[in-house]
């Protein structure tokens, strides 16, 4: 299967939206976030709908900076908030993270 497509959720200044629905992570291909955004604005939401704690991998980058994958632990029935340099993990414009199907992903965009 494809990687699941998990887009940027724009929260304006002075204002404010609904919490996008999470998207669970392909059990194979994992997720590919995308990150046009200034990375330090950009927040990524994952959360474990299974029954133990359980670990996501951000992929590392193609930049210069891009030297090592990072894993993240999320406990079960969790939500971990998660902000990436871009340089370190951004790959032809996305972010990729692997995990079980279990796992969700969200993405929001600070102004």
């Amino acid at each position: 299967m494809a990687a699941t497509a998990i887009a940027l959720t724009k929260i304006p200044l002075n204002g404010g939206v609904e919490l996008p629905a999470t998207a669970a992570l392909d059990g194979t291909a994992g997720a590919e976030i995308q990150f046009d955004g200034q990375d330090t604005k950009i927040v990524i939401l994952i959360e474990n709908g299974g029954s133990s704690a359980g670990d996501v991998t951000f992929k590392a980058g193609n930049g210069i900076q891009g030297v090592a994958d990072l894993v993240v632990n999320v406990a079960n029935g969790k939500t971990k908030a998660v902000v990436l340099e871009s340089g370190a993990f951004k790959k032809a414009g996305k972010v990729y993270v692997t995990g079980a199907a279990t796992m969700k992903a969200a993405a929001l965009l600070l102004p």
